[in-house]
């Protein structure tokens, strides 16, 4: 009898050790979790941004320029119609920048404009801060994050749609699980502006919040956000995206 209750002591204790143990590994993932993702600052004061908070950021300004370049140029609308047939609502960003393509050019136009003269004849609102980076060759560092050290693509929930006096939003993944809204940037249609050229110029820019019923109440909404890969290319950017394990899906957010 004295065996059989030392054998269950000896369990129970055990049995405690190992429950100690899992749940001493648990609170240290949390606090882990917890360290990394700090409140978002994105305060003029601010210039120590965190990984996420510098993701965050180029992506709202990759989806930013993105509008800008379907707003101006009907070469880069035809580019993007093409790869959004057969009811296709991702492209890669690579699709787009990697050759000398009319969408290439002018993006990379635009950033410039943008990097370097801040807020280019029309646009009243452009996302804040700017990419992080020396301005005088703040487009390449800019390029180079998001085609070449990043996976990253553009999610057009319904498509877009040229006709009419069109409106383009865009924004960018929060970077975290718990948001299920960002800010956004909403290009409209202006068409009593004229530019330095006196050329027309058809739209202006303005902020928005961006969530799941703006979604669905608004058509031509582009929003960037990175995408994993199973598949990395020796050389190329790390596209596992660990560092983000607590993000089970990046296609979640705004899902429509």
């Amino acid at each position: 009898m004295k065996k059989i209750a030392s054998m269950l002591l000896l369990l129970i204790f055990v049995f405690s050790c190992q429950k100690e143990s899992i749940q001493n590994e648990e609170e240290l993932a949390t606090e882990q979790i917890n360290t990394e993702i700090t409140p978002k600052d994105f305060s003029a004061s601010n210039d120590n941004y965190s990984p996420r908070e510098i993701m965050e950021i180029n992506l709202r300004w990759t989806a930013y320029i993105a509008g800008s370049v379907l707003r101006n140029s009907p070469e880069a609308q035809n580019q993007v119609a093409i790869l959004l047939q057969n009811g296709n609502t991702v492209i890669h960003l690579a699709a787009l920048l990697e050759n000398d393509t009319a969408f290439a050019n002018k993006f990379r136009e635009f950033a410039s404009l943008y990097f370097i003269l801040g807020n280019p004849n029309h646009d009243k609102t452009r996302p804040n801060p700017p990419p992080q980076g020396n301005p005088i060759n703040l487009t390449n560092i800019f390029i180079d994050y998001i085609l070449n050290e990043n996976c990253i693509e553009l999610y057009f929930p319904k498509s877009m749609d040229y006709t009419g006096a069109y409106n383009i939003t865009t924004t960018g993944h929060p970077m975290n699980a718990i948001d299920d809204f960002n800010d956004g940037i909403i290009r409209y249609y202006s068409p009593i502006m004229v530019n330095v050229n006196g050329s027309l110029l058809y739209s202006t820019t303005h902020e928005v919040t961006v969530n799941d019923a703006y979604v669905q109440n608004n058509d031509n909404i582009i929003i960037a956000r990175p995408y994993r890969s199973v598949h990395n290319v020796i050389g190329g950017p790390d596209c596992f995206y660990l560092q983000y394990d607590d993000i089970e899906r990046f296609t979640d957010f705004l899902d429509y």
